[in-house]
């Protein structure tokens, strides 16, 4: 579809969808991302977006039609160190019909959306090199022999879900995305899930209850250890163990193992002798700005994703 070249600038409105309108956003953004209606009207859902406020999906609108989106993720940073919980606003479905792209709408909703008169880094993000793709070797790492069972995402109860965000809760590590109320996870972290193909352990044990996720399990190529949470280093590592024992038994001739992220517990050291030096990759997209926080805390928050203790998994995004 070709581009509208001589649209008039000038009859452009910018606003936010209300909540009457919402509608129509959702139907913007599923052909664009190819999402069906359920998920992307969880934007708006309480269950699934409890924090959401009418205003934060900003709109561009042409002869009354909504041509171009930005949505603005309330998200909840909870700090371990001082039992705080910080605001986040997440940049998500920067979206415009294909023949209306080109014109500059994205930029002038972000704009709106953060309140700064230019673009990027000028506009004052920064990027936020996060470790990530954590590839160890099995060889030095003994199969555990412990009788779990590994399911898909899409076998998990609803008690189920309520024990994975119960877990979650109970471990965060110096900060951590807030999944609450559990329906986040039955939403966003299920979807999230289910498009890496992932299955996942939910282990109990006496007192002890952790769970660890492994993505792409269908593929050889892409399978790694996406996400586990666990109440201290032994029971981190039991769990890291069975996910390597799965995969070795799905994929006999894979030699290595990608972790999504840093242990929490386990340091450097301790990867190095449990598996051998690790190779740590690096994400370079994560973008963050600060707005009201103190400048300290600010910098204390990047810190801590820059040295990997803390993660965005992507069970948090959404």
């Amino acid at each position: 579809m070709n581009s509208v070249s001589n649209i008039d600038i000038s009859s452009i409105i910018y606003r936010y969808v209300e909540k009457h309108e919402q509608q129509h956003a959702v139907d913007l953004w599923c052909p664009i991302f190819k999402t069906n209606f359920n998920v992307e009207k969880s934007y708006f859902s309480l269950d699934a977006s409890p924090n959401y406020e009418e205003g934060d999906t900003l709109g561009a609108w042409y002869n009354d039609k909504l041509i171009s989106t930005l949505h603005i993720r309330r998200l909840i940073l909870f700090s371990n160190e001082n039992n705080k919980k910080y605001l986040c606003g997440g940049i998500t479905n920067v979206a415009t019909r294909e023949e209306y792209r080109n014109h500059g709408f994205s930029r002038h909703l972000l704009q709106m959306g953060t309140g700064r008169p230019n673009h990027y880094s000028v506009f004052g993000w920064e990027q936020v090199p996060q470790p990530i793709k954590i590839i160890i070797q099995w060889k030095t790492i003994s199969s555990l022999d412990i009788d779990v069972v590994w399911r898909p995402i899409s076998d998990l109860s609803s008690e189920d879900f309520e024990l994975l965000h119960k877990i979650h809760s109970n471990n965060p590590r110096i900060y951590q995305i807030v999944r609450t109320p559990s329906t986040i996870f039955q939403h966003w972290v299920k979807m999230r899930w289910e498009s890496n193909h992932a299955i996942v352990c939910l282990y109990e044990h006496k007192e002890e209850q952790g769970y660890v996720v492994i993505g792409k399990s269908d593929n050889e190529a892409d399978i790694c250890v996406l996400e586990w949470q666990a109440p201290n280093r032994n029971l981190e590592q039991k769990l890291l163990s069975l996910a390597v024992t799965e995969i070795r038994q799905r994929y006999e001739s894979k030699k290595v193992i990608c972790l999504f992220a840093l242990p929490k517990y386990m340091t450097i050291e301790d990867l190095t002798q449990w598996a051998g030096p690790p190779q740590i990759g690096i994400n370079q997209e994560i973008m963050m700005r600060n707005i009201r926080l103190p400048k300290e805390i600010y910098e204390k928050i990047k810190i801590s994703y820059s040295n990997g203790s803390t993660v965005f998994w992507s069970g948090d995004y959404f």
